[in-house]
């Protein structure tokens, strides 16, 4: 086994978010620091309203507009990404960060198809031409197990189950 010493793929350090003037409390959260390590499984565990979700989306780059981290440092493979700008955060979503949100039917677009959703991010992110996406998108639903990748490709959200939208 190595003895390097392998960089923490997420460090929060010190990261408070404040809450709009007039709300219950100053900030969603405050002074918050952990590191995940390469291989390691962090969970973020507290009551609702704690600040787990503001947490995730501050990672992410999807703070609400209303909210405004003011200290701390978010640093993905040692990039602070509290400093990146939307195209570089973009980016990143694509190749080394994503979320899996926890309401799938509130998390997708109900006028949009699944496979267009999906498809949204090949063409966002790849080169792909429209039947290679296609293809690739019906075997990413065909290997986490969906019945049908086909007509789920072609259906709307509500029209899946509520696992089927989760996967």
């Amino acid at each position: 086994m190595s003895t390097e010493t392998k960089r923490p793929v997420l460090e929060v350090r010190n990261l408070s978010v404040a809450l709009p003037k007039g709300g219950d409390r100053v900030h969603a959260v405050e002074k918050v620091s952990f590191t995940v390590n390469p291989g390691e499984i962090v969970c973020l565990v507290g009551e609702s309203g704690s600040g787990k979700s503001v947490i995730a989306f501050t990672v992410m780059g999807l703070l609400a507009k209303a909210l405004k981290p003011t200290s701390g440092e978010i640093l993905l493979e040692g990039e602070n990404i509290l400093t990146a700008d939307e195209s570089r955060l973009r980016e990143l979503r694509c190749t080394r960060m994503s979320m899996i949100f926890q309401e799938p039917m509130t998390a997708l677009n109900p006028v949009m198809t699944c496979g267009e959703q999906i498809d949204e991010v090949l063409n966002t992110h790849t080169n792909l031409d429209a039947a290679t996406r296609k293809a690739k998108i019906i075997a990413i639903l065909d290997r986490v197990k969906l019945p049908e990748p086909e007509r789920i490709y072609a259906s709307f959200p509500h029209q899946l189950s509520g696992g089927q939208r989760q996967r």
